[in-house]
């Protein structure tokens, strides 16, 4: 087992770099006032660098260079991946 990779405190699945795209899409989505965390927070501001669990459907903000990995801070990505809206 690789002990260098993250691994979603939910999903228990490894965690990667979000695509452009993704993060692209999803910053978007942020802009119109549709995302919010798992706290019921809504998400404002630019995300620079994100990590995604591997079915995608759950997100991690990296601030200042630390992933912020507490579920409460969990992002859905469901929305994203089936056109419906993010909530």
């Amino acid at each position: 087992m690789n002990q260098h990779l993250l691994y979603c405190p939910i999903s228990k699945t490894a965690l990667k770099p979000a695509s452009d795209t993704l993060l692209n899409t999803f910053n978007s989505w942020i802009e119109s006032g549709q995302v919010f965390n798992a706290n019921g927070d809504l998400l404002e501001g630019k995300f620079v660098d994100m990590l995604v669990d591997s079915s995608q459907d759950l997100a991690y903000n990296i601030r200042h260079g630390i992933p912020q990995l507490i579920p409460g801070l969990s992002i859905s990505l469901e929305g994203l991946n089936t056109g419906k809206s993010v909530d």
